[in-house]
């Protein structure tokens, strides 16, 4: 299970990797990749990245919105520049000419439409850390990826270093004895209504692989109890629902709540006082998410 583990922070780390060069985003909505060089008062220097060793292009400030260099660093050159248009196509009507004199309507062209440029909405990638979970002795980084800002796909994976099963854990606690959470994996997918807020709303499908430890009674001669260390997992399928909050372009955090049920674990059996036993794997599962992430 480890390299389930090892599996997940190799992607996001190559996910941060595949943004190895500088963007410029120009008043007219276009995006120019470049390695930029030089700053200057009036111009941008920069070179082409697939030929580092070529010439060096110049570009004027006025020209460019903001820089989005291959770390994730957001520099705005442009906050609110004045003539940004979206790319469009001018619409002509002309009614045939019958004779050299005689042109039965004039020219129309359609004027361009000018919007204003988003900055919330240009990174599609966050990273961030879920400090609810840290709160329980749980280090879990969580990778969200957005697709035309409506749908994102979701990747979470943690390690636990408390000794002892969380609140949210308590029917595992209550059935196993010693029982200690090992690592978190998980993937959802999540759709946005209304894509262009500073505080979005979403709702998904959260599935999420549990692995723990217990001590399993093994021999009760004499009334003394002899344990063994075992393996156990939960795997679980929630409905998730939360708030992204866009502070600034490149710092987000999120609050969720996900909710659903066990469709695969190792047995969770407890005996009552009556000697009758219970099945608590079919308990509720949740899972809370406060996290602050980095958006690039």
């Amino acid at each position: 299970m480890r390299l389930i583990h090892l599996a997940f922070f190799t992607f996001c780390l190559s996910a941060i990797s595949a943004y190895s060069q500088d963007v410029l985003y120009t008043i007219t909505g276009n995006k120019l990749p470049a390695k930029v060089v030089e700053i200057n008062s009036n111009d941008i220097k920069y070179k082409d990245p697939k030929n580092l060793d070529g010439p060096t292009y110049v570009i004027s400030k006025t020209d460019i919105v903001l820089i989005q260099y291959y770390n994730g660093f957001t520099e705005v050159i442009n906050a609110n520049p004045t003539t940004i248009s979206p790319k469009t196509v001018e619409f002509v009507n002309i009614t045939p000419v019958k004779s050299i004199d005689t042109v039965t309507a004039p020219v129309r062209v359609k004027p361009l439409e000018k919007k204003p440029l988003n900055l919330y909405y240009l990174n599609n990638n966050m990273l961030s850390i879920n400090a609810l979970a840290l709160a329980n002795g749980d280090i879990t980084l969580m990778y969200d990826r957005d697709f035309n800002n409506k749908l994102s796909l979701t990747f979470l994976g943690g390690y636990s270093f408390n000794a002892h099963m969380g609140g949210l854990n308590g029917f595992i606690r209550e059935a196993k004895d010693n029982a200690k959470k090992k690592f978190d994996a998980g993937v959802g997918i999540n759709f946005m209504p209304n894509s262009k807020r500073r505080v979005q709303y979403f709702v998904g499908i959260l599935g999420k692989y549990m692995a723990y430890d217990y001590q399993n009674v093994i021999d009760t001669t004499n009334n003394q109890k002899k344990y063994k260390k075992e393996k156990a997992y939960q795997v679980a399928i929630m409905i998730s629902n939360g708030l992204i909050f866009k502070v600034t372009p490149n710092f987000n955090f999120k609050v969720f709540i996900s909710v659903g049920g066990q469709i695969n674990s190792t047995p969770l059996e407890v005996i009552n006082s009556d000697g009758t036993k219970s099945n608590l794997s079919n308990y509720p599962k949740a899972y809370l998410g406060y996290c602050f992430g980095y958006r690039f």
